[in-house]
């Protein structure tokens, strides 16, 4: 019995729809890190003694911000346009596509979840919303790209290790959101400072929980922002060793099974998060480097939830 063209047409159009979606969340997530670490002083001059500093802006990097604003409303409104075609698609046309029409409704809500957030939170960087804004962005590619590129079915251990390291990547992300938004990510650890200088500014105000609610975050007094900012860097530091050690892990049952193509991708965004986070302070565009830093987690998020 031959396959229904008409069904095989629409699967056709919801990848090709969902490329265009990962294509433009790619160009969002790159837009929001842009706006948000510019704001957050990365990329000032003379860097890192600049940074958090509270100068003003330049002429050029306001011109920027203002270019990026106004690219990331054409593409969040086209994000918007396409996710709509891809419910309608899967959902609104029988015999529904009800696994596809699952994934374009996640988007959909992402997407307005993301619009609503901006219009009432619009030009903010409290914690909260740049994290909101940030899960939300990296969720939304994370999804297209399972959507348009559906990986054949993971190993035990592969899907395994996945699952596992999809949670513990999103608190890294979360904890690196809330570095940048807080202004506290050289507050230790920077040159001449050890781990022990973070220990140090740690305990100085205790272990209270209330040092990472991110409703408090950055609105603290001069202590208290510097205990903060060492319990984000300690975690964000210590989850990155630990995740790195689970996606190593997890390189091993995708080369057993001949998934070198995802192995090699799993390796080449790992070399890129290491290089990106950890030399920082040494680079002398930091801007860049910390938008691949981004723009890897994004990826590696993608890779993670098709594997899972």
């Amino acid at each position: 019995m031959s396959a229904d063209p008409t069904l095989a047409r629409r699967r056709r159009a919801v990848t090709a729809l969902a490329w265009a979606v990962v294509a433009a969340m790619l160009a969002t997530v790159a837009l929001s890190a842009y706006m948000r670490l510019v704001q957050a002083g990365v990329g000032c001059s003379p860097w890192p003694a600049c940074f958090a500093q509270g100068a003003a802006a330049e002429a050029g990097a306001s011109m920027g911000l203002a270019l990026a604003r106004l690219l990331h409303r054409v593409v969040a409104s086209l994000v918007l346009v396409l996710t709509l075609l891809l419910v309608l698609i899967t959902l609104a046309t029988r015999p529904r596509m009800k696994a596809q029409g699952a994934s374009a409704l996640a988007l959909l809500l992402l997407t307005l979840a993301l619009a609503a957030l901006g219009v009432t939170m619009r030009g903010s960087t409290a914690p909260p919303v740049v994290l909101g804004n940030l899960l939300g962005g990296f969720l939304m590619l994370a999804v297209a790209l399972r959507l348009a590129w559906p990986a054949p079915a993971a190993g035990r251990a592969i899907a395994a290790l996945a699952r596992l390291a999809l949670p513990l990547l999103l608190l890294q992300i979360a904890l690196g959101a809330l570095l940048s938004a807080t202004r506290a990510a050289l507050v230790c650890g920077g040159p001449g400072q050890g781990l022990d200088e973070c220990l140090r500014l740690a305990t100085g105000q205790g272990s209270s929980w209330r040092l990472l609610d991110p409703f408090g975050l950055g609105h603290a007094e001069h202590a208290a922002a510097a205990a903060q900012g060492a319990w984000l860097q300690l975690m964000h530091r210590g989850s990155a060793l630990l995740l790195l050690a689970l996606l190593a892990a997890l390189a091993v049952p995708l080369w057993r099974a001949r998934r070198r193509a995802a192995a090699g991708v799993l390796a080449l965004l790992l070399l890129v998060q290491v290089l990106a986070g950890g030399l920082l302070l040494a680079a002398p565009w930091p801007l860049a480097q910390v938008l691949a830093h981004n723009l890897s987690a994004a990826l590696l998020l993608a890779l993670l939830l098709r594997l899972a």
